[in-house]
């Protein structure tokens, strides 16, 4: 606040630092703005000092004990003392409060009269200080009164001058670059005293209050470009908005980190631009989203196309500029994406289809559900063609690194549809490496465990066909290959499950059906799936009592089919059981209560117990204790299966 203040009479006086205000300046600045009749008329002054001081509180003597005051203070200047202001740190010996007592008795009042009157240092004269005893401002730590120079309460008189409004209060600027300040309050100052010159001398000031935080941004741009010197400083910027009104003074801050302004000053030097951004600042409704999206590195909804409103009330917004939306995706780190979406629009033009045409004519088609069916109908084509690819399929992708696979590419909706309607496109296609993300590496693992499947021909052909894919059978595939390779559970579950263990396989479909759609399809080798789990105790535990009752049913049918002859084990016929079971659809929870109970049998005759240690209910729970076909018999199958082939495996081995 103080250092505004220093500003503004740096400013008012035309001086080159405020090293050069003097007391012989203060008073002659006082004369020459009229400094008494200015702040009784300006609407700012109350929302710094209240209407309590004698300026707007003392109708019969108010102004001379103002001036009296502040003249006594500037001829008594102080530059040594025993006291020290906690403000500035400048050294004084004569308080406030002895040079208001002077000024009173300049003015002649009798003594009783002095005695009467608050002489302290209050909001009045220094906002949030407070006074006292009565003040309900006053610091609550505060156990003596504040010690300030009075040249400082002299100085602060002048900061309505500068004064503008933001967000309801008085503007108040500081920062690192303190060039930046000095500039924007000398702006703020002869954006006043524009406004003081046009009204007449009896009339109140009113509060400059049509800025928004937009247009004070637009100013820093300027400044900087103006003062080249200070283009590269490092420049963050805190507006505070400061009202001493009424009971309940206030101060909030808005912070400009230098990351923000940088940017902006990006965008401003491209001069193809430099205006849109301008006008895009000025406007209220949209300076905000905009200031914080480009903060955040966020999309901004106003770069597109849009339609405001609905039927006659119904507004177009025609969206930003080519140039603009470029360098935006520029600074907030998003480049990457223009080249991809300008070639994707191309696709379009190729491949949409009729209902994809009309949908495209609407501003907000992006928006629309039936936008990403007709958009991968599109890259379904490019791909047949040649024109598109699994692994840019996968690099368009919101997060190729989500499991269960999504194959959603919201992020691209609106830049492409852009391009589309601005008839911008690109014959080139960008090159990718998707070769560390977690999607690619679980459909590079199950692709090629579908090229080595007996069945490979099938599935491809129902991958392709739409209304077959979803008949796809994963869990199938990955069984059959645990005739030969060893395969964890918990990348089944990571894979096809997600944190509620409900079934989703849609995304790992269209991806898989993007691959074989491509003319030439590479043959992927078998390597094993790592995929960082995290914490999983909930599902070990889970996997340990499914897999448990595994190695009791194996128990079981050991002991009841094992050659009382040779006592081989009927590793082969355990093996074919579990597949035949497996593959039953119509007959499998009959065929699963028959295991549970035969397994039940054996384990009492085994230990002479009573009680039953398995139930289908406690095989149904997944790892959250919901009944959950799906996730469960996957589990059972899937671990039966293990548990018959591990001893085939051994014997394997052995021989």
């Amino acid at each position: 606040m103080l250092n505004n203040a220093l500003m503004t009479v740096e400013a008012l006086a035309g001086l080159k630092d405020v090293s050069e205000i003097t007391p012989d300046l203060l008073m002659e600045l006082y004369t020459k703005k009229d400094l008494k009749s200015i702040n009784k008329r300006l609407k700012s002054y109350t929302m710094l000092f209240t209407k309590n001081g004698p300026l707007h509180n003392d109708k019969a003597n108010g102004d001379r004990i103002y001036e009296s005051l502040l003249t006594t203070i500037i001829s008594n200047f102080e530059g040594e003392g025993p006291r020290v202001c906690e403000i500035s740190g400048l050294r004084f010996r004569t308080s406030f409060s002895d040079l208001y007592k002077t000024a009173l008795k300049k003015l002649n009042f009798p003594e009783k009269e002095i005695q009467k009157k608050d002489t302290t240092i209050g909001r009045t004269w220094f906002p949030l200080i407070g006074g006292l005893g009565s003040d309900a401002q006053a610091l609550p730590q505060a156990k003596f009164a504040v010690q300030i120079h009075p040249i400082c309460i002299v100085i602060l008189q002048f900061l309505p001058l500068s004064s503008l409004l933001y967000r309801g209060g008085i503007l108040l600027v500081d920062s690192s670059n303190f060039e930046l300040s000095k500039t924007m309050v000398a702006k703020h100052a002869k954006t006043l005293s524009e406004r003081i010159g046009l009204a007449s001398v009896a009339e109140s000031i009113e509060n400059v209050k049509n800025f928004a935080k937009g247009d004070y941004l637009s100013n820093v741009l300027e400044i900087l470009k103006e003062k080249e010197d200070l283009e590269e400083s490092y420049s963050d910027l805190n507006m505070w908005s400061f009202s001493n009104s009424g009971t309940g003074a206030s101060c909030g801050i808005d912070r400009v980190p230098n990351s923000l302004i940088r940017k902006l000053q990006t965008l401003y030097r491209n001069p193809k631009i430099a205006n849109e951004l301008k006008g895009i600042l000025a406007r209220n409704d949209s300076s905000y989203s905009f200031l914080e999206s480009l903060e955040g590195n966020r999309d901004w909804f106003l770069l597109y196309p849009s339609i405001f409103g609905s039927g006659k009330k119904a507004i177009a917004y025609p969206g930003v500029s080519p140039d603009f939306l470029e360098t935006y995706y520029q600074v907030i780190g998003q480049a990457d994406l223009i080249p991809t979406a300008k070639y994707i629009a191309g696709l379009i033009e190729k491949y949409r289809s009729k209902s994809f045409e009309k949908l495209l004519e609407k501003s907000d088609a992006w928006n629309s559900p039936d936008y990403k069916v007709e958009l991968y109908k599109v890259l379904l084509l490019a791909t047949e063609n040649g024109k598109w690819s699994f692994e840019h399929q996968i690099a368009i992708l919101d997060n190729s690194n989500e499991l269960p696979i999504k194959n959603n590419y919201y992020e691209f909706h609106k830049i492409v549809h852009y391009y589309t309607q601005q008839n911008i496109k690109n014959d080139d296609i960008t090159a990718v490496d998707v070769s560390e993300s977690k999607v690619f590496a679980l459909c590079r693992w199950l692709i090629s465990l579908i090229q080595r499947n007996s069945k490979a021909s099938t599935i491809k052909v129902e991958l392709l066909n739409s209304s077959k894919n979803a008949n796809v059978r994963y869990n199938s595939v990955i069984i059959d290959a645990l005739n030969d390779i060893y395969i964890p559970i918990v990348n089944i579950i990571a894979a096809f499950y997600d944190e509620n263990f409900n079934f989703r396989k849609n995304g790992t479909n269209e991806l898989l059906r993007i691959f074989f759609s491509q003319p030439i399809q590479p043959q992927f080798a078998y390597s094993p799936l790592n995929i960082a789990t995290g914490d999983n105790s909930l599902i070990q535990r889970w996997i340990k009592k499914i897999r448990a009752f595994a190695r009791d049913y194996q128990a079981y049918y050991y002991a009841k089919y094992k050659n009382i002859g040779t006592g081989n084990l009927p590793l082969k016929k355990f093996n074919k059981t579990v597949d035949s079971f497996i593959n039953e659809r119509d007959n499998f929870y009959m065929l699963l209560n028959e295991i549970i109970f035969n397994t039940n049998e054996y384990i009492k005759e085994e230990t002479g117990s009573k009680q039953d240690k398995w139930s289908v209910e406690d095989l149904m729970t997944d790892p959250i204790g919901n009944s959950n076909r799906n996730v469960c018999v996957t589990a059972i199958t899937f671990l039966l299966k293990e548990t018959a082939v591990e001893p085939l495996k051994e014997k394997l081995e052995q021989n």
